[in-house]
């Protein structure tokens, strides 16, 4: 027998929601089925209407929070016009994921850090594409690679223990520097 289409909205939003609080919360592993649907007042039949398996679930909840973090970045992009105007928003954005992150962060297995590290990193990409183009950027490799590069650049200096010993100036000048030796290229 073929599976029922599987519909947007109602109780499979409130899955998606229970299991992103829960994932993030207690972490994947700790997360049963059963405890989604607890919360969201559901039997397991339910769950397997629109779900394969909890592995399928949790990669719609990591789309659905990447999709969220990348239009606020795009949105936060949009008032750039300069290196500087894209430094200090970037570290304002950052300090407030942060907050929210490290709420989280406690109990996620180092997996589900991780692939949260890299798709944020790859979220970001074509936002940071966008200002290279803005910028004016007429480099001798492609926007692509060079956006990747200073996305990568960013995150490996904001993960750095140095990073976090530094004064608000000291991490301006850094990014700042970062974004213009790339610019020059």
């Amino acid at each position: 027998m073929a599976r029922k289409a599987v519909l947007e909205g109602g109780k499979r939003e409130e899955i998606i929601t229970a299991a992103e609080q829960l994932f993030f919360t207690e972490g994947f592993e700790k997360t049963s089925v059963r405890m989604i649907l607890e919360k969201v007042g559901g039997e397991v039949g339910m769950f397997y209407h629109y779900f394969k398996s909890k592995d399928e679930l949790f990669d719609v909840v990591a789309q659905r929070f990447f999709k969220m973090y990348q239009a606020g970045f795009e949105k936060m992009a949009e008032q750039i016009t300069t290196p500087e105007d894209f430094v200090t928003a970037f570290l304002y954005n950052y300090e407030t994921a942060m907050e929210k992150y490290q709420r989280i962060e406690k109990n996620m297995h180092w997996t589900i850090r991780s692939a949260l590290h890299e798709s944020t990193v790859i979220a970001l990409i074509p936002t940071v594409q966008n200002l290279l183009e803005r910028f004016g950027y007429q480099g001798k490799y492609p926007l692509d690679i060079t956006a990747g590069r200073i996305t990568a650049e960013i995150s490996a200096a904001i993960h750095s223990q140095s990073f976090n010993q530094m004064s608000d100036t000291e991490k301006k000048e850094l990014l700042l520097s970062l974004l213009n030796d790339t610019l020059k290229q």
